[in-house]
């Protein structure tokens, strides 16, 4: 049973309609009861027991006293002028902070979660690198970002990526559990093709993501086509190389039927040189995927973004590959809410 990490009541943001039901039988109510509050929470955003009124007054104020829904808090919000994006941040039961992103790219709705309070994987370029790892959320934690957001007024979730701070697939059960009740059909029922996690570049836990049938799409950070430079930018790489990383994504793509999103982070007189572009063409030619090229947004690691004039000419250059390329929109960044950018200050309590 789950609960939120200073709370003494589980929070039931985390529990399958099984796990409800088992709850119930317990305490003697009947287990399709367990249904009525899985809907309540995941479908309907309604957290306080209260409120759910097709449930019994005593039943509502046993569950009161006994578990809690919405642990998160908010504790700012900032709205972008320059983009459809707003900022979230959150703090969390035991005083620890975490950020997540709301877009609007006109036909969808994104958000995107975190999964641990800062990250262990070093990445030389990324804001939220510098807060070290300070612990794993848990399910409901993850899951309080998206049914907060979709609660509020004008917001309809149709995409969850797990972009924010941490990588994913080093808290992969809490993450699995996590897409698993977003998928759920009693509750927000969101696809396995509308959800995508991402990763630096795990190779055993691609794999184990393959082989689980974790209902999602798969997103690498690239952001470099030879091991040395990979793995300065990136430290994982020094652990599985590039072969490696493409052994576990053309394993990916074999057992789900589903190509892989390369994120590729375009940094100026790092990675935009013409053998990069070569790279790129060659590695991803082999196996079906799709290219994200991303500006490099404002931090203070010391890397900058490279010329409009150079995104051109990779996109010109690879848009006839084998493989789909997008230039990826910039949302957020007057309000550090934009890719590599988060990174939370605030201290404990």
């Amino acid at each position: 049973m789950q609960k939120s990490a200073c709370d003494s009541r589980p929070n039931l943001c985390g529990h399958t309609p099984v796990e409800l039901a088992e709850l119930f039988r317990e305490r003697g109510e009947a287990s399709w009861r367990s249904d009525q509050v899985f809907q309540w929470i995941h479908k309907k955003q309604i957290f306080d027991f209260g409120e759910m009124s097709n449930l019994g007054k005593g039943l509502r104020e046993q569950l009161a006293g006994e578990f809690a829904t919405m642990d998160l808090v908010a504790v700012r919000h900032a709205v972008s002028r320059i983009s459809d994006c707003e900022k979230f941040l959150f703090r969390l039961s035991d005083g620890e902070h975490i950020e997540s992103v709301w877009m609007d790219f006109g036909d969808r709705q994104t958000l995107c979660v975190s999964s641990q309070v800062g990250c262990a994987m070093g990445c030389s370029f990324c804001a939220t690198a510098t807060m070290g790892l300070k612990r794993h959320l848990q399910a409901d934690e993850i899951l309080q970002q998206v049914l907060y957001v979709q609660s509020l007024p004008g917001k309809d979730l149709r995409n969850i990526v797990f972009m924010g701070m941490g990588e994913p697939l080093h808290n992969f059960d809490e993450v699995d559990r996590a897409v698993r009740l977003l998928n759920d059909p009693l509750g927000m029922a969101i696809g396995a093709r509308r959800i995508t996690v991402s990763t630096s570049g795990l190779v055993p836990q691609i794999r184990r993501l393959a082989d689980e049938g974790v209902p999602c799409r798969l997103a690498v950070s690239l952001n470099a086509v030879n091991d040395p430079l990979r793995g300065e930018l990136m430290p994982i790489n020094r652990k599985w190389g590039l072969d490696e990383l493409f052994d576990a994504c053309r394993y990916w793509t074999d057992k789900r039927k589903d190509r892989v999103t390369f994120e590729y982070i375009l940094m100026d007189g790092v990675n935009d040189a013409e053998e990069d572009l070569k790279g790129l063409r060659s590695r991803l030619s082999r196996l079906p995927c799709k290219l994200n090229l991303i500006y490099y947004n404002p931090t203070d690691r010391g890397y900058r973004s490279s010329e409009t004039r150079v995104y051109d000419r990779f996109f010109e250059a690879l848009r006839n590959s084998p493989f789909a390329v997008t230039l990826r929109q910039n949302m957020g960044t007057d309000i550090s809410a934009a890719c590599g950018q988060l990174l939370v200050e605030e201290s404990r309590g």
